[in-house]
């Protein structure tokens, strides 16, 4: 486990600490994918990593490396959104959010079209 005693991120909200990034990890991953055994085995095949160190993440115990971090960002959603808010660019948060609106509308849009056109 993470001692909450740890480094903190200069400049962050309240000083962010390995142990409260450890817990938003897990959260956000937890919002994604449930807390169930598939959970971690999808986190497993997305990092390559072990039983055991999936559930640590899950369960907020311990934070990935930043290499599996970005691997998880690339994956989650939930997870790209924490990265964003522990760095302080909440507006970047927005506009990915905007990026996801749109493409659900354009795909949304291209099925209509398509049965108009039938």
């Amino acid at each position: 486990m993470v001692p909450n005693s740890g480094s903190k991120l200069r400049g962050a909200p309240n000083g962010l600490s390995d142990a409260a990034l450890a817990h938003m990890i897990g959260a956000a991953l937890k919002t994604d994918l449930g807390g169930t055994r598939q959970a971690t085995k999808t986190v497993m095949r997305w990092t390559h990593v072990s039983d055991h160190t999936a559930r640590s993440w899950l369960n907020g115990h311990t934070s990935p490396s930043s290499l599996h971090l970005l691997e998880l960002a690339t994956q989650s959603e939930a997870v790209m959104a924490v990265i964003l808010n522990a760095t302080g660019h909440t507006s970047m948060e927005l506009a990915h959010d905007l990026v996801a609106v749109e493409n659900v509308l354009e795909t949304a849009l291209a099925r209509v079209r398509a049965l108009r056109a039938t």
